[in-house]
């Protein structure tokens, strides 16, 4: 019987959302106790991998004490996220109902946004406020979490579109608005940018843009694109509209 003798395969060190203010002894936040110790199970000598998704910094770790209370953990030097977007991409999305948000803001999180502007249009139905963001950017730290990103996407609190319009928007930025009967095919838009250029988009909401604030965009400098022949839910645009942007970027 023949024996492989490889390196076994390296486990990949459990992540853990930290505020990471210095290194040293440090008493693990009630819910990230609980994460660590009874989720997953580890035990004083276990090692993970915390990281700052605000500060956009990690830092290997170790558990030294356990207790009724909690977990005390120490935290190695800090360093830059191994794994962030390499270019700045917003996310321009019209409000939605439900929990279709939940998972916009979560596959923009994975897919490399690093804004995400939730919308108020002429055809939103919902209406959050502002208490509303607070949840999304608790969602968007899980999704890097899960998906290995060092950072997290800063998520703004809901603005009218006519107000996010009238702000001023740098002149390199690459800004397109999404029309299903635009003459533009997505991938023509984006065909040649260069990995460092800053794009933003604008989906509308479950009944789309209308007429008029396609226009007012169009104004705006946000150029029309559409990304095929079939018209997509608004909670499915992210994603396409994201990946295609990654898939321009692989060399």
């Amino acid at each position: 019987m023949s024996v492989d003798r490889r390196d076994p395969k390296p486990q990949t060190l459990l992540r853990v959302p930290l505020a990471l203010g210095k290194i040293g002894l440090l008493t693990l936040p009630d819910d990230a106790a609980t994460y660590v110790t009874r989720v997953h199970r580890l035990g004083v000598g276990d090692r993970f991998l915390a990281f700052d998704p605000g500060q956009a910094i990690e830092a290997d770790a170790e558990i030294v004490a356990l207790s009724r209370k909690g977990a005390t953990a120490r935290i190695d030097a800090t360093r830059p996220a191994s794994r962030r977007p390499t270019r700045r991409v917003t996310l321009l999305q019209g409000s939605c109902k439900g929990d279709k948000m939940d998972a916009i803001v979560r596959d923009a999180t994975e897919l490399g946004a690093t804004t995400i502007i939730p919308v108020i249009t002429e055809r939103s139905i919902a209406r959050p406020d502002a208490a509303r963001a607070d949840r999304w950017r608790r969602i968007a730290v899980e999704a890097a979490r899960q998906c290995g990103r060092g950072d997290v996407p800063r998520v703004e609190e809901p603005v009218a579109l006519a107000a996010l319009l009238a702000r001023s928007r740098a002149p390199e930025v690459i800004a397109i608005c999404l029309d299903p009967r635009a003459e533009r095919a997505l991938g023509a838009a984006l065909a040649g940018i260069a990995g460092d250029r800053e794009v933003s988009f604008l989906v509308g909401p479950e009944g789309g843009l209308s007429d008029e604030e396609i226009a007012e965009a169009t104004r705006a400098g946000y150029a029309p694109a559409r990304l095929g022949s079939l018209v997509l839910r608004t909670e499915t645009v992210c994603a396409a509209v994201l990946g295609g942007l990654l898939l321009t970027s692989v060399s």
